[in-house]
């Protein structure tokens, strides 16, 4: 009778502690998991965060990309107040969460720049044609200026700039774009003063008429986009 065949041992498994190392490490990343998916996460310090190992991996960056945070607001380049840029970025997002609230969102365009907050208005919302009297829609937007250059950029620097498409205009009170711009942009340099109590030495007021279009001026709908008010909040010293 042949004698029966002695199985081979099998290897030896893995130490018992291992089950339970390989559980909590499970544990432990489903738990961070659900902390990054709860929490909130800063645009501005993720894109600074992210910057970081940009240099450390690939060499010193001369300037931080852009990082879209909502459609027309971006985190400017590194140097200067970061605080105040942090500071800017969100006044800016504020801003355009209200805007978009009033339906304005298309016709009045926040970005941040490297040294504040840029505000873009078109028409027709500031004013009317050949005029230069403030509108309501435009007032309201005014307003919702006064926490930013109140409260959160007390400091800051404001300049008022007012474009005209290229359609001559030639009346007694604005005998050309020139002054119908320099009008409409010193309009709202006085409003700031008199009504949101912004301290007259932080304002001034330019007029460029047609002469720095942002579209060509071939179509109304082009010209509409060329009539428009430019604010700059900067927070940065001139030196």
């Amino acid at each position: 009778m042949a004698a029966k065949r002695k199985k081979p041992e099998s290897p030896a498994g893995a130490p018992a502690y291992m089950v339970t190392w390989g559980d909590m490490c499970t544990l432990m990343l489903c738990f961070f998991v659900f902390l990054l998916a709860m929490s909130h996460i800063d645009p501005y310090r993720f894109t600074v965060a992210a910057s970081s190992f940009m240099n450390a991996f690939s060499g010193v960056l001369k300037e931080l990309p852009q990082v879209l945070i909502t459609k027309n607001i971006t985190v400017p380049k590194m140097g200067g107040d970061e605080q105040n840029k942090k500071i800017a970025v969100e006044a800016a997002y504020t801003m355009q969460q209200e805007l978009k609230k009033e339906n304005l969102d298309e016709a009045v365009k926040v970005q941040v720049t490297d040294n504040g907050i840029a505000i873009k208005i078109a028409d027709p919302i500031c004013f009317d044609v050949g005029q230069a009297t403030l509108k309501k829609e435009f007032i309201g937007v005014l307003l919702q200026l006064k926490d930013i250059v109140m409260k959160k950029m007390p400091k800051a620097e404001i300049r008022v700039e007012g474009h005209t498409d290229d359609t001559p205009i030639s009346t007694r009170e604005y005998p050309s774009n020139w002054e119908l711009s320099a009008a409409r942009a010193l309009r709202v340099v006085k409003f700031m003063k008199n009504e949101l109590g912004v301290d007259p030495r932080r304002l001034s007021a330019v007029g460029y008429g047609e002469y720095r279009p942002i579209m060509p001026n071939d179509t109304p709908a082009n010209k509409q986009k060329n009539r428009r008010i430019e604010i700059y909040i900067e927070y940065l010293e001139k030196k």
